[in-house]
Order: C-alpha cells, then sequence, then structure tokens
C-alpha cells in the first residue's frame, strides 16, 4: 500500500511539475539571480527588455536621451544596464533618473575609495605630480 502512495505521489509531482513549468523555471531563475547578486556575481545582460521599456519607465532625460542616440540609431543591445539599481533609487529617493544616476555613480566611486567630488583616489599613498 505505501508503494501505491509513492507512486500515485510521484506522478502527482511529476504533473504538477508539468502544468507549472514555466512559473518553476522563472522562479528559480529568479531565486538563482539573487542569490549570486548577493555573493557578489552579476549576471550578463540578456535579450530581456529593451530600451522602449526603459523609456516606458522613466529612464530617460534631455541629458541622457535614449530614443535620439539609441532607438533611432538602431542600437540592438537589450537596454541600459544597471536599471534596476537605478529604479529603486528613484524610487527610494523620489528623485530624476539624472539625479539617481549621479547618486549610483557616487556610490561606485566611494566604493573604489575614489573622492567623488575630485575623481582622485582616496589612498593615502597616491602621488600625484599635477596642481591640485
Amino acid at each position: 500500500m505505501s508503494t501505491t502512495i509513492w507512486l500515485l505521489l510521484c506522478v502527482l509531482l511529476l504533473a504538477v511539475g508539468i502544468i507549472f513549468r514555466k512559473r518553476l523555471q522563472a522562479a528559480f531563475s529568479k531565486l538563482a539571480d539573487n542569490t549570486n547578486r548577493l555573493i557578489g556575481y552579476h549576471l550578463l545582460p540578456t535579450s530581456a527588455g529593451s530600451f522602449e521599456d526603459d523609456i516606458e519607465d522613466g529612464l530617460t532625460s534631455s541629458n541622457f536621451d535614449i530614443e535620439e542616440h539609441n532607438i533611432e540609431e538602431g542600437d540592438s543591445r537589450a537596454g541600459l544596464k544597471n536599471k534596476e539599481e537605478i529604479l529603486k533609487i528613484m524610487k527610494r529617493q523620489g528623485c530624476s533618473f539624472d539625479e539617481a544616476r549621479l547618486i549610483r555613480q557616487q556610490r561606485l566611486l566611494k566604493k573604489n575609495n575614489i573622492d567623488p567630488a575630485t575623481g582622485l583616489p582616496l589612498d593615502p599613498k597616491f602621488v600625484s605630480f599635477g596642481s591640485p
């Protein structure tokens, strides 16, 4: 009797897996992406997304015109890199696309031990022979 129950359970799980295959695949893919980001790996851009999607998300400005420089010129890439991070900054800090890009860039410079105001390394061993 227990063998029959196990066999029935396996068939049921297989059926559920087949029916919800795409949802399970997407869920496990998202889990893997989040895990990779947590441990410091960054995925290469995929074909998901487009510059049109970026415009709809508000990721364009007169200073960074996606339509003029990417769409009209036939750029085949999958949209902007790091758009999730920029969207988070815009949402959390209530700022514009240009301000969010600036904040992200300043954070990146600080992370790499570079003064965001001057662009000079903050390493005490840094030596410069030019004028300050």
